[in-house]
């Protein structure tokens, strides 16, 4: 199979209404995920890793880092003459409006649909952290001669996502129904955020649910369509994490502290990519005492941190206590300050002999540039 039959489409602010406190300067792409990575690494990284060269990002609002940190797409090896990276505007090529769910998204997208000439589209959306095998998804919804393959995992589902797609899989991996609302809180098949159709079959599903009034892609086309069209599953096995709030955003930061969940996403042979940035070295002190904890470079220990995830230039100043915590780049720790649960947003200051406690559940969250 050609690289250039299969193209990507990434929905860049999807579900951000659910992340309100990560999101309300940023899009649910461009979230700083584990010490130097955002959130729409995964994503790219998944695509290009099968041998995509060709990826549309949906974007609709606050995008202005995300359009920094994607630049021209060279760390993704994506800079490039034929295909690439292309940023999708929020508005209609027929008016002036911002789209209103995914369907209206996908419309506004309908001309790079139709002009990358790909014969395959994988979409995908940016609140999902996973290594999924795409190259594997394509190969079977080619096998199966699908109109649809959907990537899923059988796991505890989000609970706070009403789209979250519920499957129901029946034999050969063929999906029988989808469904919305699951009452149990066990082991269910859920949709993993990543969808490959084919080209002619997304154009007819685009312009007929957009006629009709469709809001919702997966809730109000693909639902529909369980029994029109050919939709099998592909399972993902591993580790993945659909953020549906800011506690999944906390819970999926710690899961990285297992070297196993970290295996499962970090592979050598699928590696994630992300924007490099030449920095020193950390530099830790001589009463620094740092235990289980993931620590990006440039950054200055002086303290005690446990358990947590610092990012880029983060400073942790001589007697403070840091545990649980996941502070983004440039957070200074002040002195004789203790945090615990606590996530702190970019370029924060926690004062001097401040004392911020949360719960696991119910972290503390410092505001990007905030002074306390």
């Amino acid at each position: 199979m050609r690289a250039s039959a299969v193209a990507g489409i990434v929905f860049a602010n999807i579900n951000d209404s659910l992340m309100k406190k990560l999101t309300a300067m940023r899009s649910m792409a461009s979230v700083p995920f584990g010490a130097r990575y955002r959130l729409i690494d995964f994503t790219l990284s998944n695509l290009v890793n099968a041998g995509v060269s060709s990826v549309g990002v949906i974007i609709k609002e606050n995008y202005r880092s995300l359009m920094d940190h994607i630049g021209s797409g060279v760390y993704w090896d994506l800079d490039r003459k034929n295909g690439g990276i292309y940023l999708l505007p929020p508005f209609l090529t027929s008016g002036t409006k911002r789209y209103n769910g995914t369907l209206d998204a996908l419309y506004g997208a309908t001309d790079y649909i139709e002009r990358c000439g790909a014969d395959y589209i994988v979409l995908c959306n940016a609140d999902t952290i996973a290594n999924i095998d795409i190259s594997a998804a394509v190969e079977s919804h080619i096998d199966k001669k699908a109109d649809v393959t959907l990537a899923y995992h059988k796991g505890k589902a989000p609970r706070n996502n009403a789209d979250i797609m519920f499957l129901n899989v029946g034999r050969n991996k063929k999906i029988e129904s989808i469904d919305f609302e699951i009452e149990a809180d066990g082991t269910n098949a859920f949709y993993a955020g990543v969808a490959v159709i084919s080209r002619d079959v997304l154009l007819k599903l685009i312009n007929e649910g957009y006629s009709s009034g469709a809001l919702s892609f997966t809730r109000d086309v693909l639902a529909c369509m369980t029994g029109k069209l050919k939709i099998y599953g592909f399972e993902h096995k591993e580790f993945i994490a659909v953020l549906d709030g800011t506690n999944a955003y906390y819970n999926a930061n710690m899961a990285l502290l297992d070297s196993n969940i970290r295996r499962q996403l970090f592979k050598t042979e699928r590696p994630i990519f992300t924007k490099t940035r030449d920095d020193m070295p950390t530099r830790y002190g001589t009463k620094a005492d740092v235990t289980n904890s993931i620590v990006a470079d440039g950054c200055v220990i002086n303290g005690t941190v446990r358990n947590s995830i610092l990012f880029r230039g983060v400073t942790v100043e001589k007697d403070a206590v840091v545990e649980n915590c996941i502070l983004m780049q440039e957070t200074v720790v002040s002195s004789g300050a203790a945090i615990d649960n606590v996530i702190a947003d970019k370029n924060a200051v926690i004062g001097e002999n401040m004392v911020l406690r949360g719960r696991s559940d119910r972290c503390v969250f410092v505001k990007k540039n905030q002074i306390l």
